[in-house]
């Protein structure tokens, strides 16, 4: 008699959980999402060579020195003068998933480098040469080779007061990539 009356009670409950089940589905309603993700190496840049102006004889009135950071080539204009064959653009290798878009920026539009007894220069016009292309203003995107790296080099232009004074002049720039 035992076996029974549990028997009824279990039908009872699958009536009861039948019952539930219709009425919780038709309040009831699914759709799907997918999920996603990437993954990408991380980004590096590393300098391989120093912005170097090279030695600039100062005049009586103003001039500047550029560096063209395609070509390497050294410029001058107003009263300085050019001297000796020891200059070159800053360069950089940068490293990051190749077929990715990627941001060159700098901390600042200018530096001032530090001279001798408080003496200043002024360091901008930035430009910058990926992979051997044409001269480019920052901030500049570009997309990475596919092999993952670039070779980057950066030139700007130096302003000398007139009547500089003598001296070794140095300042720090940062060369920022990320990606887009």
């Amino acid at each position: 008699m035992t076996g029974a009356s549990v028997y009824r009670l279990s039908a009872a409950g699958f009536l009861a959980l039948v019952s539930l089940v219709l009425h919780s589905a038709a309040d009831a309603a699914n759709s799907s999402a997918t999920g996603r993700g990437q993954i990408r190496q991380p980004v590096t840049i590393v300098n391989t060579g120093d912005l170097d102006f090279g030695n600039v004889i100062r005049g009586t009135t103003a001039g500047t020195v550029t560096i063209n950071a395609r070509t390497g080539v050294r410029t001058r204009t107003g009263g300085t003068v050019l001297q000796g064959t020891v200059f070159r653009r800053a360069g950089f290798t940068s490293t990051a998933t190749g077929g990715r878009l990627v941001r060159y920026t700098l901390g600042s539009p200018a530096i001032t480098l530090a001279g001798p007894g408080g003496a200043t220069m002024t360091v901008n016009t930035f430009r910058i040469s990926i992979n051997g292309a044409n001269a480019q203003t920052l901030p500049r995107n570009a997309t990475m080779p596919l092999t993952g790296t670039s070779s980057v080099n950066v030139g700007a232009r130096l302003n000398v007061a007139a009547n500089q004074a003598d001296g070794d002049y140095t300042g720090n720039f940062t060369l920022t990539m990320n990606y887009q």
